[in-house]
């Protein structure tokens, strides 16, 4: 087995810089349980932007040709930190010339292009991993709520409710970003939040059946920089609003949301079933509230009530920080890319992978085809 795993991450923005940090973390948390990650080569737009991530986060090497990394037969795994829109053609490369891929979500910007990277990932001969960034799933509240679910402690489950609130884009003044442009982002605040929504459903209740959406853009135009008096065409929604049903017969809805004045992170899930509920709340990450309907009532309430089951930071095998330590955001995403480095040394595939982000995009078309077509209820394909 190899010592070292050598990564080029792609692009430097705050993910790009949150990625290089966890890959030097891992390491630390985990020891030598895997081969050492390396940051070999960052590669962005600019020589300059290039050369001041290499400072900053020690990466061996610092390039501006995405085909300079593809090439480089050093390179074990392309880290796609790059805007949606841009996602398939570095996937495609990384694949072809055999390179393990760890792509931030969603998979693409259009599902013609997540389609297209799922059939790479399918038709090559070698030993190519592809692995997505979900890192929700990797929250311990939330793997104990999906044991729990699992093991039947609610029973079938009836109802849920999922939202992602965000704020800041309520400020009109706010410029221009790739993240406002359909041709680069693929969608707003339904892609980017709604997400992390959807495949944390999908990993919690299984696969979406139909959907019916809403979306709405509250500022249509904004300035093309900071300070800009000219104006450009805002392409994406703000919020988003769907109705789903499940295959396995719940119903929910989802609320995403980057208008939400107020709020900071606040990503919450309440799953309502016949034998029990549960809730969730990423401003109060270390705990899963769990309400146990068997429970006797009685004098004064008995027994009956909701039980708070401290999480906080149970990940098996870790070294640092000890598990009554508060869990936080970051930690999550170094468990993401842990999971990921551990299943391409052990020569498997990631969970999640190709498959997750191929069906989280496939409920993201359905929602924009069903906002696009008057708030149409419409089936989700599954592949």
């Amino acid at each position: 087995m190899k010592t070292e795993l050598n990564i080029a991450v792609l692009g430097y923005g705050m993910i790009g810089r949150l990625h290089s940090l966890n890959y030097r973390e891992i390491p630390f948390i985990y020891g030598d349980s895997i081969p050492k990650p390396v940051l070999h080569t960052i590669v962005t737009s600019s020589e300059d932007s290039a050369l001041a991530a290499q400072a900053e986060a020690g990466f061996r090497y610092a390039v501006t040709d995405i085909d300079l990394v593809m090439n480089n037969p050093d390179i074990d795994i392309i880290d796609i930190a790059l805007p949606n829109g841009m996602h398939r053609v570095a996937a495609e490369k990384a694949l072809k010339a055999g390179k393990s891929v760890y792509c931030e979500k969603p998979l693409a910007g259009t599902l013609e292009d997540a389609r297209a990277m799922a059939r790479s990932v399918e038709k090559v001969q070698n030993d190519s991993r592809f692995g997505m960034v979900f890192q929700y799933r990797f929250l311990p509240a939330l793997v104990r709520a999906k044991q729990l679910i699992d093991e039947g402690a609610i029973g079938k489950i009836f109802t849920y409710r999922a939202e992602y609130l965000h704020s800041g884009y309520q400020d009109p003044n706010r410029p221009m970003s790739w993240r406002m442009k359909k041709e680069e982002g693929g969608s707003g605040a339904l892609g980017d939040l709604g997400s992390h929504v959807i495949d944390l459903v999908r990993f919690l209740l299984g696969d979406f059946a139909s959907v019916q959406a809403n979306l709405e853009t509250f500022i249509p135009q904004r300035p093309i920089a900071k300070g800009a008096t000219q104006m450009g065409q805002v392409t994406v929604d703000d919020v988003a609003w769907i109705q789903a049903k499940m295959v396995n017969g719940a119903v929910g809805s989802l609320e995403m949301s980057r208008f939400a004045t107020g709020t900071l992170d606040d990503l919450r899930l309440w799953v309502y079933g016949e034998k029990g509920a549960l809730r969730f709340d990423l401003m109060d990450p270390n705990f899963l509230y769990f309400y146990d309907e068997t429970k006797q009532g009685g004098d004064y309430g008995g027994s009956k009530g909701w039980q708070r089951i401290d999480s906080v930071s149970f990940y098996p095998g870790a070294k640092t920080p000890p598990s009554r330590a508060p869990i936080g955001w970051i930690r999550t995403h170094v468990e993401n890319q842990y999971q990921f480095l551990k299943a391409v040394s052990e020569d498997r595939q990631p969970n999640p992978g190709i498959l997750d982000g191929l069906r989280t995009q496939l409920v993201l078309d359905a929602a924009q085809s069903s906002a696009d077509n008057g708030s149409i209820w419409l089936d989700v394909e599954l592949a």
